[in-house]
């Protein structure tokens, strides 16, 4: 089966007909991808969203909102952004996203789930009013949709067909959810805009160490053949666990 094509970080600009090269501070360059962090990939996706300029923007995943900031600060977009009520759930019944009380995440926010433990008291930070907080207090809340759902129960009969430019997939992270936000990413992104899929690295490393990685990647890699029946271009950003599709106009 053909692989997914690797494109280097400064040709991104090349493949998407951008007029200014993308790149990384020099913070970041040879940071080994099993120590990459998302505040590399949300520079590279600000630099996407500056130069391909979306009017709407569609997102799997909201957590505390820093990928709807990427998306208002260097754009004129309205998003549109999915994220459990409740949060996500491990299959041990644990908290997927949780951490202790701090400056930067406050038990006092209104409408907040917590626990208090003898660690002190702990905050699940992708649920409830946690939710989209720091575009929400960063004013932004104008430009966005919130919907509270699982992305395989949203309801989209009422979206027509190319209805957004961009998507990001960034929500759950296992094949199934995955295979769902993908198609629908495939029938409401218009013909020419952009697909993103974060957590998709093929290092074997990445693959060996972070979780949040396997699944998407088999799924990329498994689906391909069908994929690129629905995108012109496919491909891997290197250095960076971000996927690339531009949307084709045969909208299988």
């Amino acid at each position: 089966m053909k692989s997914i094509r690797t494109v280097p970080l400064e040709l991104v600009h090349q493949e998407l007909r951008f007029k200014d090269p993308i790149a990384l501070p020099a913070n970041w360059r040879g940071v080994p991808l099993a120590s990459w962090k998302m505040d590399a990939d949300g520079l590279i996706l600000r630099q996407l969203f500056r130069q391909f300029r979306p009017m709407r923007h569609l997102e799997f995943g909201t957590w505390t909102g820093e990928g709807v900031l990427r998306v208002v600060e260097e754009c004129d977009a309205t998003v549109w952004t999915i994220n459990l009520l409740a949060g996500e759930t491990k299959p041990n019944g644990e908290w997927a996203y949780g951490t202790l009380e701090g400056e930067r995440f406050r038990a006092g926010t209104a409408w907040s789930d917590r626990q208090e433990t003898e660690d002190g008291i702990w905050i699940r930070t992708d649920a409830y009013g946690q939710i989209g907080r720091n575009y929400l207090e960063a004013g932004w809340g104008k430009r966005v949709c919130q919907i509270y759902a699982d992305s395989r129960e949203w309801d989209t009969s009422a979206y027509p067909k190319g209805f957004f430019d961009t998507c990001l997939i960034d929500g759950g992270h296992s094949i199934a959810i995955v295979d769902n936000d993908t198609s629908l990413a495939v029938r409401l992104v218009r013909p020419g805009g952009l697909v993103m899929w974060h957590d998709f690295c093929p290092d074997p490393d990445v693959l060996a160490a972070c979780d949040s990685t396997r699944d998407v990647t088999e799924y990329v890699t498994t689906h391909h053949v069908g994929l690129s029946r629905s995108f012109d271009k496919l491909f891997w950003v290197s250095p960076s666990w971000l996927l690339i599709g531009v949307r084709n106009a045969h909208r299988v």
